[in-house]
């Protein structure tokens, strides 16, 4: 039913649950995505305080919001910031966030986009962030060549995607709850049970973490490496453009 080499598929299934998406996240994580995406802002985002950073399948706007609601209030320089999914129900959702969380003092643009054929120009952004988002994306290395042109010299990709750990016990515990638990609990925080079942496949027959880091010194960036998180439950993988 849900296949990303049809994208309309896809787009149709993350508006089906945008307005549980959040929820749905909490409940099937634990609320551990939470930690996560402070992980990816903290090793991408708040080293650098980038004046321009781009956010590519955003969702409803997790990684952007609270980078620009707890670290860059700090900062006196304002921040722009690019959101951009493809879902505009999605996107809907990440407005009304910004809104209520008070980020709209920062330069926030909103884009329904492809990550794969990003409407910015060469050399726009200082950082580029993907959470969770990267595995459902038709072409993952034109998701990564798009990155790669729209950053600066120097700027930095960072990739938070939920991943099988390579430990054989956690993996068998990881598997289980996936094929199992994940679908049964999808019916109770979802509309659509159907894609937590489709989600929960998507993470099993993704590329590995080794996979997607040498995708990125494939793709021209330099001093990729990965970091797990969890025991590998979930990875970010990172690369500078040089």
């Amino acid at each position: 039913m849900y296949d990303k080499n049809h994208p309309e598929t896809i787009r149709k299934m993350f508006g089906s649950i945008a307005k549980e998406y959040d929820r749905g996240n909490a409940v099937l994580s634990f609320n551990l995505h939470k930690r996560w995406d402070n992980a990816l802002i903290k090793e991408i985002l708040v080293p650098k305080h980038p004046q321009v950073a781009l956010d590519l399948c955003c969702g409803t706007g997790d990684i952007g919001l609270t980078y620009l609601t707890q670290w860059r209030s700090t900062q006196s320089a304002p921040c722009h910031m690019y959101m951009l999914d493809f879902c505009p129900e999605m996107l809907l959702y990440a407005r009304q966030k910004a809104f209520q969380s008070g980020a709209v003092k920062h330069r926030l643009e909103f884009i329904q986009g492809d990550a794969q054929a990003i409407p910015l120009p060469d050399q726009a952004v200082d950082a580029v962030t993907v959470a969770y988002g990267i595995r459902n994306v038709k072409s993952p290395e034109k998701c990564i060549q798009e990155a790669y042109r729209v950053l600066k010299p120097g700027g930095r990709l960072g990739i938070l995607e939920l991943t099988k750990p390579k430990n054989w016990f956690l993996r068998l515990g990881h598997t289980l709850y996936l094929k199992t638990i994940l679908p049964i609990l999808g019916k109770f925080v979802a509309s659509n049970k159907d894609a937590y079942r489709y989600l929960g496949s998507s993470i099993q027959e993704f590329i590995s973490p080794d996979e997607m880091e040498k995708l990125l010194s494939a793709n021209q960036f330099k001093h990729c490496s990965q970091m797990p998180l969890m025991g590998g439950i979930a990875t970010i993988i990172t690369g500078t453009k040089a």
